[in-house]
């Protein structure tokens, strides 16, 4: 083993339902719920295509089945409903199902009754779910990202003012958006002229290549459910939950995630302790700046807030970079400069109320209101 290679085994427990995406949807029609509790449905199970249709053509349904699934009636029975119809037993059912999730609280109420498409949760060649490294790496980065324009900000002065010009210029487009002057944060923080001196923007500069995030080990299937997006505002004396038609496999509290970490002390300037202590900024930050202000999150160290669903604040710089007032005022432009709904949202208001977002990212669990991706992370060992 080499001396400047250092390894680290490390554990983030699910204190919150965790989702990370991988980009697909499984559409209202392709999953099925017929385990109903009392309280709403137990169950949802997600078959495996491949068996389903093999045995929907032995049963000469296949153009049946196209014809169902092609129909956007408002009327049109979800996928159990639809088997039932035909007549297919329980037990050929059951036999198509290749991981079944609990429902959680998704299907409880008048409004919740219907079938709504699930954004599906990052899985491996086999169907295994797993967190990516590169997730993982990203939540890092922005930690030690923060931490050091904490540390610095007397002298991000010129940056602070790039980026007050770019908002208060035209309209943004999308994630290109203060791309410009993202670079150049990451550039001033972490890039060091020593293997490209003629061009200290160029990637092989970065500190960063010398951390290694190992993707997660796979993840039992048992450990999804389902939940649903939430925006919670408290202004005041007033609370309030908007339910959105948005549903995601996440990973239930308790779960237990573990990864690699290897640290190349020849190109990466931090420790582990370093690591750690930027996640701690970086969490305090956000309860302070943040969750505070909604009575949400937690005031303690280990935190961490991963994946997507979460919020602005998680995957962002700008209230580290910049004082409190200016990072609303900043938070806010961008706001206007990028959502097409800036209005309809009320983002308009941010200003007044004196925080931006106005809302925080939930979802519920048990019939608790809990906030989006946070974890604990720990640990476990060093080499």
């Amino acid at each position: 083993m080499k001396d400047y290679l250092k390894y680290y085994r490390i554990r983030i427990t699910a204190l919150s339902p965790i989702y990370v995406g991988d980009g697909k949807l499984i559409g209202k029609k392709e999953y099925i719920r017929r385990n109903r509790r009392s309280r709403g449905w137990g169950t949802v199970e997600i078959p495996d295509p491949r068996k389903m249709l093999t045995c929907l053509r032995l049963l000469s349904c296949v153009q049946d089945f196209e014809n169902y699934m092609l129909d956007q009636g408002g009327n049109v029975p979800d996928l159990y409903q639809w088997l039932q119809a035909q007549g297919i037993s329980e037990a050929t059912i059951s036999s198509w199902i290749r991981y079944s999730m609990d429902a959680g609280d998704v299907f409880i109420g008048p409004r919740n009754g219907r079938n709504k498409g699930i954004e599906s949760f990052q899985k491996d060649a086999y169907g295994k779910p797993y967190i990516p490294g590169s997730s993982i790496k990203g939540m890092l980065r922005t930690a030690l990202l923060a931490w050091e324009l904490g540390k610095q900000r007397e002298s991000n002065s010129g940056i602070e003012k790039r980026v007050r010009r770019a908002v208060e210029g035209g309209r943004g487009k999308g994630d290109a958006f203060l791309r410009n002057q993202a670079e150049d944060l990451e550039v001033k923080v972490f890039h060091r002229p020593e293997r490209n001196k003629e061009n200290l923007k160029d990637a092989v500069n970065s500190v960063m290549a010398g951390l290694i995030v190992g993707d997660s080990d796979t993840i039992s299937e048992k450990q999804l459910l389902l939940c649903q997006k939430i925006d919670y505002s408290c202004i005041g004396d007033k609370k309030k939950e908007r339910a959105f038609p948005i549903l995601r496999e996440a990973l239930k509290p308790g779960t237990e995630v573990f990864f690699d970490l290897s640290i190349d002390e020849t190109t990466f300037p931090y420790r582990i302790e370093d690591i750690f202590a930027a996640l701690d900024f970086f969490q305090e930050l956000c309860y302070e700046r943040f969750y505070k202000r909604f009575g949400r999150g937690r005031k303690e160290s280990g935190l961490v807030w991963l994946g997507g669903g979460v919020g602005f604040l998680s995957k962002t710089v700008v209230y580290a970079l910049f004082s409190p007032e200016d990072a609303l005022y900043v938070t806010d432009q961008v706001f206007k400069k990028t959502v097409k709904t800036y209005k309809e949202h009320k983002h308009g208001n941010d200003l007044r109320l004196g925080i931006s977002p106005h809302v925080c990212k939930c979802t519920r669990y048990q019939g608790e209101l809990c906030d989006m991706g946070m974890g604990r992370i720990e640990l476990l060992r060093g080499v």
